[in-house]
């Protein structure tokens, strides 16, 4: 099934069951049975009195024993508040056994919330329902996620994928192991389940979390010790910081919520459990999505193979990084031409920098032709001056090279770099698969955290909807 054909049949089996959900509440809300769990007797049930401060909200029913307990059945009259009150008499004295405050909302369902104890008919559907959606979400996120590894999409969707993949299978593992092992005896009982499936979400990704925040900021001491301070070069210290601020204002406050004020708590740090929750989500899903793409193997099927350039010396020659980049195109192509016969062009791509005596593209192309590679198997891009313009001109020289604009493209880069060259090409239209050429280790960390940032303004719009919606969620929470 194609992705959109996916998201599609995702959207109707969301809606499906919200309406069924809705529709089961709207039907059975307007009643609603009240437990007392108080066992008295059959005998004693002549003698026990239902008494309703208000009968134009609530309608009393019938007054029953099921399995010993004395249960009370209500019907809603009209919208608003009242205070039901049940005892019993044993000759002249009577007894007090409950009273419930019960309400009736604007669509007719009667909720109890007797000390913030929620509960109404149907609650236990709505709680299927909400694990249904969550299961739904999983099932369709991992099965993108795998389709775009498998297929080589390495992507930001994919990206988003991943991460609310391991979002969605925290919570949902959390709420269902919960609810196996206890039973439900409230609404309240779920929306505590909920908040406090945050907290356990973001226990869990806090080692790994450590982890990747140290390497981070210890790969930035080395990087700036080896290629000198530059701004970009510190993102990873910055990153560390922020996220164990996040990490003390969240999990840490956690387990002094007493010495907060509660209200405060239950607005902002339980929203931003979850939003932190889904970031650091989205980063692990990034360190994957970019390991996944260095180990990708590419089919051998390729007609052109751009190579992504960088600076070259002083006498014209490349690096030790762009020669990295060259042989490991080659071997590629060399690989090819063994399995299947087919010969693939190479694309040498760069331009002149104000310190370099030649293009990045001629030097090489001069490289390629000395290590055997004949001049009719090259086509030279020579004007670019960024990896979007490698991209970008190497595909408008392979347009015309060829004929066509349906060519197998492949593109050699440095392993931490081969995840920025899918994005590139998927943001020029075009698809290409990546052959990564390997580098120094300490350039992997900081790579993650750039595509990481990338990911998150290349997406804004969507997860700032994301957020606005987790806020609104739990400002609800906090309302009932």
């Amino acid at each position: 099934m194609k992705p959109k054909k996916r998201i599609i049949a995702l959207n109707i089996g969301l809606v499906a069951l919200m309406i069924f959900s809705s529709v089961y509440l709207w039907i059975v809300g307007g009643r609603y049975t009240l437990h007392t769990r108080t066992f008295l007797g059959t005998d004693l049930l002549s003698e026990s009195h239902v008494k309703i401060s208000d009968e134009s909200v609530l309608k009393f029913d019938r007054l029953y024993f099921d399995d010993e307990e004395l249960v009370a059945d209500f019907t809603a009259v009209g919208k608003g508040d009242a205070t039901v009150n049940i005892s019993y008499k044993i000759d002249d004295d009577e007894f007090h056994l409950t009273e419930r405050k019960l309400s009736v909302n604007i669509f007719g369902t009667i909720i109890d919330h007797t000390e913030g104890n929620i509960s109404f008919n149907g609650y236990e559907v709505v709680i299927y329902a909400i694990i249904a959606l969550l299961a739904i979400m999983e099932i369709f996120m991992l099965w993108m996620f795998i389709d775009y590894w498998r297929k080589g999409d390495f992507s930001y969707p994919m990206v988003a994928c991943g991460g609310l993949s391991i979002y969605f299978f925290i919570l949902l593992a959390y709420i269902v192991y919960y609810i196996i092992n206890n039973y439900m005896l409230s609404f309240s009982f779920f929306i505590s389940l909920v908040t406090n499936a945050g907290i356990i979400m973001l226990m869990l990704l806090t080692p790994i979390m450590l982890l990747l925040s140290v390497l981070l900021a210890v790969s930035n001491v080395w990087l700036i010790r080896h290629e000198g301070f530059r701004p970009v070069n510190a993102l990873g210290i910055v990153f560390a910081v922020l996220w164990a601020i996040g990490t003390v204002l969240t999990v840490g406050t956690n387990v002094l919520p007493i010495e907060w004020n509660i209200s405060l708590y239950n607005k902002i740090i339980l929203p931003l459990i979850y939003i932190i929750g889904y970031v650091e989500c989205l980063f692990i899903s990034t360190v994957v999505c970019s390991s996944l793409s260095v180990r990708y193997k590419p089919p051998y099927d390729r007609d052109y193979i751009i190579i992504l350039g960088c600076s070259i010396r002083s006498d014209g020659s490349p690096t030790p990084l762009l020669k990295g980049r060259i042989d490991s195109a080659v071997e590629f192509e060399k690989k090819q031409y063994d399995k299947t016969g087919k010969h693939a062009i190479f694309v040498p791509s760069g331009g002149q920098g104000s310190d370099e005596v030649l293009s990045e593209g001629e030097a090489m192309e001069k490289y390629l032709l000395s290590v055997g590679i004949p001049a009719n198997q090259i086509a030279r891009e020579d004007k670019s001056l960024n990896t979007y313009q490698n991209m970008k001109l190497s595909k408008k020289v392979i347009d015309t090279h060829s004929g066509e604009s349906d060519s197998k493209i492949a593109f050699a880069t440095t392993n931490y770099h081969v995840f920025r060259g899918y994005i590139l090409a998927k943001k020029l239209g075009f698809k290409a698969k990546g052959i990564a050429a390997k580098t120094k280790l300490y350039f992997f960390p900081n790579a993650f955290l750039r595509e990481f940032i990338g990911l998150i303004v290349d997406q804004k719009l969507k997860h700032l909807i994301f957020i606005l919606l987790t806020a609104l969620f739990f400002v609800f929470l906090n309302t009932i």
